[in-house]
């Protein structure tokens, strides 16, 4: 066992849950991102691509109802940034749950080898349990898309428990089914705990990727009041999706946010395991039997 070695298998507070996941991130960094990019990368670049060509055609379909009237408006809308967010949806799905997967697998040889992470079974754990993840993350939606339409509330109980499954596929290796068991028994009597942990963690990553959408909010900005001062309406900023210097900086502004996104994804694991030691105390008994042993 490494000296520095991150104990997952632990209970921790909402603070100890940030610290670590810091902690984590700073000391493993270049593993993560390393092996982020070999397994992810391609999607990452395909979600940014494709979330830019969504940007591109909204704005330049909302300039067609300014210059060409409704009827020009609703047939751009359904041609090309219906099929554009089609394409987002899709590779948004893709890249979440390889993701998912792809952390939690490091995690999973981090946590099994005491520190180390090692290469071939993060991409035999990614092979394993990819299928099962991308299921989840599809009930995932469809549960929560119900929940919200009911009063919204039922959506944000399922989110909190509905959050641990991934976790659950991997480090748990169990199937669909059961996995969707365990995570509503986890929850049991820590609910409002695990919700305001994710809520806080969310808080926080959004905050940070606020500040690299920063330069894409200021020139639109500017494009708007450029063009109320030269022409007294807010036409201006509909023309960006013509200027490459805003389409540049949503790409930044994109990746960013997709990057940052992974904070919250090992924070998920944190908690995953926080709650699997309150229920099912196994770290706790791996320790007795260690020294059984």
């Amino acid at each position: 066992m490494l000296n520095n070695y991150i104990l997952f298998k632990k209970q921790r507070d909402l603070g100890a849950i940030i610290s670590d996941t810091f902690k984590f991130i700073r000391q493993e960094y270049k593993t993560i991102f390393r092996l982020y990019l070999k397994h992810v990368g391609w999607l990452l670049l395909l979600a940014v691509a494709t979330g830019t060509y969504y940007q591109y055609t909204s704005l330049n379909s909302a300039n067609l109802l300014l210059e060409n009237g409704a009827e020009a408006f609703l047939l751009n809308t359904f041609q090309n940034t219906g099929f554009s967010l089609l394409l987002v949806f899709l590779t948004s799905i893709a890249y979440t749950a390889m993701s998912l997967t792809t952390i939690n697998s490091i995690i999973k040889s981090y946590v099994d080898n005491k520190g180390e992470i090692k290469d071939e079974e993060v991409s035999l754990n990614i092979g394993r349990f990819f299928g099962q993840t991308l299921l989840s993350l599809f009930v995932f939606g469809i549960l929560c898309f119900i929940g919200f339409l009911l009063c919204f509330l039922p959506g944000v109980y399922l989110v909190v428990p509905l959050s641990l499954i991934f976790s659950i596929i991997v480090f748990q290796e169990k199937s669909f089914s059961d996995a969707f068991s365990e995570c509503f028994q986890l929850i049991k009597q820590n609910w409002w705990i695990t919700f305001a942990t994710i809520l806080v963690i969310s808080i926080l990553v959004s905050v940070i990727g606020g500040i690299f959408q920063l330069p894409v909010v200021i020139l639109s900005a500017v494009e708007t009041f450029t063009s109320l001062e030269e022409g007294g309406d807010t036409t201006g900023v509909l023309g960006l999706g013509n200027n490459w210097l805003y389409l540049s900086l949503y790409i930044f502004a994109s990746i960013a946010q997709y990057i940052l996104g992974l904070i919250t994804l090992i924070s998920l694991a944190l908690i995953y395991f926080n709650l699997n030691e309150i229920h099912n105390k196994t770290g706790t008994l791996e320790d007795i039997d260690g020294i059984g042993n």
